[in-house]
């Protein structure tokens, strides 16, 4: 291994010990009760060292985000590219997405955090953003920005948004497919019910205190409740006429 490639590597590992003492912070006391002397003692580096490797708190909130971001993707599309018929890969991308809100619940709370409007994330919600989305959708390269302007500056914050979009045009794909292949009604919209579908999904975390306790007298646990949802999302989007 050359100096340089020694160098880099221990820059790498540097950045990723950073990362881990941050996230372990962010995840012990949330985002504002930490500070950047925080993770420099967390981390056993000076402030200055810090500031080489991350340019303020919020980059180092996007760089866990993202980590998170990643793991749920990389599990949704596991099970999507496992299911064959398109209502059963609607169900799998459902399934993940659950399966991940009970088992990174640090992670979960951080994304809810990120999107709560704390932060400026409405500043890459324009065109070059659309254009993300809209080209997953129809499989096609992005077109190429107009302008420098344009770009996102935030290298965590644009990969966060680039996944969403990914975990956007999956459940589009996931619909029509099932339109393709006669397992989901015809008349659907596949970004339509990909809007409402992922509106469900981020709600299914997090019901008010008081529905829950609606739910447990009737003797129905969160995962019960999810299942029987599952059952009526399927049932409102599935094609009866489908002889297969």
């Amino acid at each position: 291994m050359s100096i340089k490639d020694r160098r880099e590597r221990e820059k790498e590992q540097r950045r990723n010990d950073i990362i881990n003492a941050a996230e372990k912070l962010f995840f012990a006391r949330g985002y504002d009760e930490v500070s950047m002397n925080d993770i420099a003692q967390e981390v056993e580096l000076s402030k200055a060292t810090l500031y080489l490797y991350f340019a303020n708190k919020e980059e180092l909130f996007f760089a866990i985000v993202l980590r998170g971001t990643l793991i749920l993707n990389s599990k949704i599309k596991e099970e999507v590219e496992n299911a064959e018929k398109g209502i059963e890969k609607v169900s799998a991308f459902r399934k993940a997405y659950y399966e991940f809100t009970k088992n990174y619940r640090d992670y979960i709370r951080l994304y809810t955090y990120f999107q709560s409007g704390r932060f400026d994330i409405k500043r890459i919600m324009n065109n070059e953003y659309l254009n993300c989305v809209v080209s997953q959708i129809n499989k096609c390269p992005p077109s190429p920005s107009t302008s420098q302007e344009e770009q996102v500056a935030n290298q965590y914050l644009n990969k966060i948004m680039e996944l969403r979009s990914e975990r956007f045009s999956i459940m589009c794909n996931s619909i029509q497919t099932g339109i393709d292949d006669g397992t989901i009604r015809s008349d659907v919209d596949p970004i339509e019910a990909a809007v409402l579908l992922s509106s469900i999904s981020k709600r299914m975390s997090d019901i008010p205190p008081d529905h829950e306790k609606i739910l447990e007298s009737r003797g129905i646990d969160h995962d019960k409740f999810v299942n029987d949802v599952e059952d009526l999302i399927r049932h409102m989007i599935m094609n009866y006429n489908n002889k297969q």
